[in-house]
């Protein structure tokens, strides 16, 4: 039986989606999910000027999928892991009933227990 998403997680994760489609930001979410990192080594990381790297970590953060601390006299981006397990739960909630796993073709995803 196919279920149905509510509006509001659809129109959420498709903005998600519209933000991520862009190279640069994939890029950064994707870095910054192996470990946090100062606009400066996000520049070296990705070999893009810092106005670039600073316009686009604006838009991440605009949209909640970062967060910046300030330490020190550095700002330090982080995943904003919250929004980022909306998304999932969502995901399992919504969509497998709120099953743990799923397989889709040769990759199972598995949902861990809140922390």
């Amino acid at each position: 039986m196919r279920r149905r998403f509510s509006s509001e997680y659809v129109s959420r994760a498709a903005h998600i989606l519209g933000v991520l489609s862009q190279d640069t930001r994939l890029n950064l979410v994707l870095a910054l999910a192996q470990a946090p990192a100062s606009v400066s080594e996000l520049c070296e990381h990705l070999g893009l000027p810092q106005s670039n790297i600073s316009h686009h970590l604006g838009i991440l953060r605009n949209t909640g999928l970062v967060i910046d601390e300030r330490e020190g006299q550095f700002v330090i981006y982080r995943i904003n892991v919250p929004v980022w397990r909306t998304l999932g739960d969502g995901f399992f909630d919504q969509l497998l009933g709120g099953q743990h796993e799923v397989m889709l073709q040769h990759f199972q995803i598995r949902r861990l227990p809140s922390r």
